[in-house]
Order: structure tokens, then C-alpha cells, then sequence
């Protein structure tokens, strides 16, 4: 849906030959009160969306879902498991009105691509919309196991904070991966992981070797390794 900054009384409607303003006949009342709701319809800003997020990956522990918001859109409502999440900021991201059933709506602040938010397990449903006009996008990491030691409140990073996450489960840390070279080898080859470059992801089996950087330009890159106390 594209907004036009056109006022209304400024649009011209007509319908075959004759402008609806000559013909007062039921019918012709009828479709000018149609064709005039559906243009006040579309002066509006807000766009409804049935669905806003794409299914990439899954596997018996995890699945990966990528998120994409235009400007201004708003979904329709909908759930999300209670699955432990990290949500992986792919692009930097205005802030969010989120209105869960029966709440208040809240505020999720803009967002940095490169931040880390990850989230205990909680059943969501809620709508969800994009309030500064700012096209955005990222990844969550569903885990379908749920660990005991998940955290008690959400665990954020920011993109330049190198703090690793790190319980029995669950490590989440960055990794820079420089020019013409390979990436740095996991301390924990046996576990398997996601690791995140830029907007794209590789999930890497255990024992995976590492990529082969090519380019001439550094990567940094999110690495998210699943122990094996969180496969059993």
C-alpha cells in the first residue's frame, strides 16, 4: 500500500462515463459510499499484514525464523511459542508498538544491527506495529528445548558489546573473522551452532569446519553453540 499525500477532496472519482455526483440512483449512491470508504482507507499510514516473518530453518533443536517489518506495518494477531528466543538484530529497527491480548500496548525502543536480546521461554499473542517508518529486519533463534537454567529477565548486548552469555545450555559470544583467512576454530567443536554474518546465518553441524573468509573485509560475526546438556 503505497501513502500519497493527496487530500481526499482532491480526488476525482468516477465510475464509466459519468461522475457519480450526476447520478442519484440507489446504485449509484451505494458504489460512491464504497469507492469513497475504500479511499479514505488508503490515506492511512498503517498497513495490515497477515504474517511478517519467513520460516529459514529447523531442525530437532532449533528454528530460525526471519522477521521483516515495512514502514509503518502492522501485523495481524498472532502467537509465538514458549520457546527460550534470541532475537539477533539483522538491521537497525525503529521502535515497536507491541499490543498483547488484553494489556496495555508497550513500547520496544529502537534497535542497532548487531544487537543480542535473548529471552526466556513465554507464550506470546500479540499485534505489532512499526511506528517510525523505518523498514527493518532480524532473526529468531527458537530453541525447542527448555532448559532449567534459562534467565530470569532478558539478556541484551548491545552491537559493541563483546560480553559472552555463556550457562550449561547456551553460549552466545562474537567472533571477528579477518580478511583472506579462516574463521577462529570453536573451543567447543563437538557442539553445534549458529553463526550469524551480517543479515545471513549457517547453522554448522558438530564438527563443522570453520568458513573460509574470501573477501577483503573483515567479518563480524554472532556465534550461538548449543551444549550438549540442551540436546538430551
Amino acid at each position: 500500500m503505497t501513502d500519497r499525500a493527496i487530500p481526499a477532496t482532491r480526488r476525482k472519482v468516477q465510475i464509466s462515463v459519468g461522475e457519480v455526483s450526476d447520478d442519484n440512483t440507489p446504485m449509484a449512491k451505494a458504489c460512491f459510499s464504497l469507492l469513497a470508504f475504500c479511499l479514505l482507507a488508503s490515506i492511512g499510514h498503517t498497513q495490515v499484514a497477515p504474517s511478517d516473518s519467513t520460516l529459514e530453518f529447523e531442525n530437532p533443536l532449533v528454528r530460525i525464523v526471519r522477521v521483516r517489518y515495512k514502514p509503518h506495518q502492522k501485523t495481524a494477531m498472532h502467537d509465538h511459542p514458549a520457546t527460550p528466543t534470541i532475537f539477533v538484530y539483522v538491521t537497525d529497527g525503529g521502535r515497536l508498538r507491541i499490543g498483547h491480548e488484553g494489556e496495555e500496548p508497550a513500547i520496544r525502543p529502537a534497535v542497532k544491527a548487531g544487537a543480542i536480546r535473548f529471552q526466556h521461554a513465554v507464550a506470546e499473542r500479540h499485534v505489532v506495529e512499526e511506528m517510525d517508518g523505518v523498514a527493518s529486519e532480524y532473526l529468531r533463534l527458537e530453541f525447542k528445548k527448555q532448559p532449567a537454567d534459562q534467565p530470569p529477565t532478558d539478556v541484551r548486548r548491545a552491537p559493541d558489546d563483546r560480553t559472552p552469555y555463556e550457562s550449561p545450555t547456551l553460549r552466545i559470544y562474537r567472533v571477528t573473522c579477518a580478511a583472506h583467512t579462516t574463521c577462529p576454530v570453536s573451543a567447543h567443536p563437538q557442539d553445534p551452532a549458529i553463526v550469524v554474518t551480517g543479515r545471513e546465518f549457517r547453522w554448522e553441524a558438530a564438527g563443522t569446519p570453520p568458513a573460509e573468509n574470501s573477501s577483503g573485509v573483515a567479518w563480524e560475526q554472532i556465534r550461538v553453540e548449543i551444549a550438549a546438556s540442551a540436546r538430551h
